[in-house]
């Protein structure tokens, strides 16, 4: 196990704790700083097995016990939150893509939790008791990914509505982000309430459509699945998916044309990019690029969707690897504090490791490449990267992850030598 390569990880940590730490108490930041370390380290969010292993010095009951006096604070987590989130905003940039989407948590044997509601298996299509959740992950340019919000929400705990779940996420993120960015949702959100909203925002976006909804062409309102009967499907695009280790081209033929859509009397000017794949449907993206040309215009909008699948390998990922749905918190602020810790320790596997990714897999020690091929190296790699973390992190107390603050360029000597003020 290279111990260069545990020092760079422990910086990286170190270096992203001292930027959100500007933003809490000092006893919150302790805490924050500890609990993400423990689920780095343990692969769970349940807070016994956290408290563990942290290696407190103190009884395992006054650890729990000091965790749940931060933990289960009113609107702790929207703290956290906006913390984490003015501490990555500089890696987003102007031109990025921004995915929102909605999910679920499910409690199949829970009865005592705060907050339980009947909500819908998004995996398995079924009804049971669980949670709502509202995701929001960054996507550069170059494909790296940031969690930036995981919100779980309850209709026994004041939400209304998810239309109004999804506007408020766009607040927040967009209150703090203030980029010029590409919003992206999935057809969920073709709601009119949504719709609307998105459109009005007047701000880049991709939104895939129901076949249903009604678009102005030619000055005539009409389906998409009408319209896109009149659209050109003049260009191929190839996507690559990797299932079981193997490859699989499937070629898409594309096609755009400009449209409007009409809100409180006022048009907006828009395009609808179809594409379909081979023996397979229709899809609908409705866009707004900040693209020309129609062929800019269609790989644009392919490239943005294309980020879908990620967000939901992202959950499944929390789900599997850290057992998000075996979460054990009573109080209902207490569950949503602790969705956003798990948060930030996804950015960090995520976002404030990404460089040092490839050398995890090959350098750690840590045998997590199958078959040592290249593809290894460019999958979803993130569930290699947390078994890895693990490892490299199992002797580590918080306090290897104190932030020490950058030492001055200027050591003064320079100054001293030719009489200067500093």
């Amino acid at each position: 196990m290279s111990k260069v390569l545990t020092k760079q990880v422990q910086n990286k940590i170190s270096r992203y704790f001292l930027k959100l730490e500007g933003q809490l108490t000092k006893p919150e930041a302790r805490c924050i700083r500890e609990m993400t370390t423990g689920i780095l380290k343990t692969g769970t969010v349940l807070v016994n097995k956290i408290a563990t292993g942290i290696c407190d010095t103190i009884s395992l009951s006054q650890t729990t016990k000091r965790f749940r006096n931060h933990y289960n604070k009113k609107d702790f987590f929207m703290k956290l939150f906006r913390g984490h989130m003015n501490s990555v905003k500089s890696k987003i940039c102007h031109g990025d893509y921004i995915l929102f989407d909605g999910s679920d948590i499910q409690k199949k044997y829970a009865k005592m939790m705060d907050g339980l509601d009947y909500v819908k298996d998004g995996d398995k299509g079924t009804i049971g008791l669980g949670y709502w959740l509202m995701n929001v992950v960054h996507f550069s340019k170059d494909q790296e990914m940031t969690p930036l919000y995981n919100k779980l929400y309850s209709f026994d705990h004041g939400a209304k509505s998810e239309n109004k779940e999804v506007l408020e996420a766009m607040g927040e993120v967009g209150a703090i982000i203030n980029k010029d960015v590409t919003t992206i949702f999935d057809r969920g959100m073709d709601r009119p309430i949504c719709r609307d909203f998105i459109i009005a925002n007047e701000g880049n976006f991709n939104l895939r459509l129901k076949k249903t909804t009604k678009l102005m062409y030619k000055g005539e309102e009409m389906a998409v699945n009408k319209i896109s009967q009149k659209v050109p499907l003049f260009m191929k695009l190839t996507a690559t998916r990797i299932q079981k280790s193997k490859k699989r081209q499937l070629v898409y033929e594309c096609g755009a044309i400009k449209v409007q859509y009409q809100i409180k009397g006022k048009m907006h000017d828009l395009w609808l990019v179809v594409t379909k794949r081979a023996n397979g449907g229709y899809c609908w993206l409705l866009t707004r690029s900040p693209k020309d040309s129609i062929v800019e215009v269609i790989k644009e909008a392919f490239t943005a969707y294309g980020f879908r699948w990620k967000i939901e390998e992202y959950h499944r990922h929390i789900k599997e690897c850290y057992n998000l749905e075996d979460i054990q918190i009573k109080t209902f602020e207490g569950l949503q504090s602790m969705l956003a810790i798990l948060t930030i320790a996804m950015s960090i596997i995520y976002s404030s490791l990404s460089s040092l990714h490839t050398r995890l897999l090959l350098e750690s020690g840590v045998k997590t490449l199958n078959k040592e091929r290249m593809y290894e190296l460019r999958n979803f790699i993130y569930y290699k990267i947390s078994t890895i973390i693990k490892v490299l992190l199992a002797n580590m107390t918080p306090r290897a992850f104190l932030p020490q603050s950058d030492p001055s360029p200027n050591d003064g000597q320079l100054s001293l030598l030719l009489n200067f003020e500093n």
